[in-house]
């Protein structure tokens, strides 16, 4: 999600899997990947790791005015199998040390949302989302354009053609 030094620390926000290629060579399946935080003591020489969220999740991002340095929100899409809310996209609060969900509806996969912000000087929020989900149902996808302070306005939505093989 981002990383951002802490005075005599580096604090780093992830997706962190249990485990990436133990028995499944072609990649991370096995377990459903949280958001954690890891805070590396400079002065001491250690690692202190902490859950933020144990619900399955990936593709983390931040406001990208803020790579880099401390942020307050962070947005992640659901990830794992249906029953784990892959139709979900989570807004995380790290001063106010909430969450917020938006679900999409069954069978729906969303991809990484991006944030825009409204304008270079607006607040962290103060922007839209923007990302993709695919509906299993039908087989089409969409770009979403949500309202980032609340997830709850759906500003804009617009259907992806399907290509046509023939």
């Amino acid at each position: 999600m981002n990383a951002y030094d802490d005075g005599d620390g580096i604090v780093l926000d992830v997706a962190r899997h249990p485990k990436m290629v133990g028995s499944d060579r072609l990649g991370p399946d096995e377990g459903l990947p949280t958001l954690d935080r890891w805070v590396i003591d400079l002065a001491h020489g250690k690692v202190r790791e902490s859950r933020i969220d144990d619900r399955g999740q990936e593709f983390p991002r931040v406001d990208e005015r803020l790579v880099g340095k401390r942020h307050r929100y962070g947005y992640a899409p659901g990830f794992g199998n249906e029953s784990n809310g892959t139709d979900r996209l989570h807004k995380h609060d790290f001063v106010g040390n909430g969450s917020a969900t938006r679900s999409f509806g069954a069978g729906k996969q969303l991809g990484e949302f991006v944030f825009h912000p409204r304008s270079a000087d607006a607040a962290e929020d103060d922007g839209v989302l923007m990302g993709y989900i695919y509906d299993a149902v039908t087989d089409h996808s969409e770009l979403a354009i949500l309202d980032a302070q609340t997830l709850q306005d759906r500003l804009c939505r617009q259907a992806i053609p399907a290509a046509q093989f023939a």
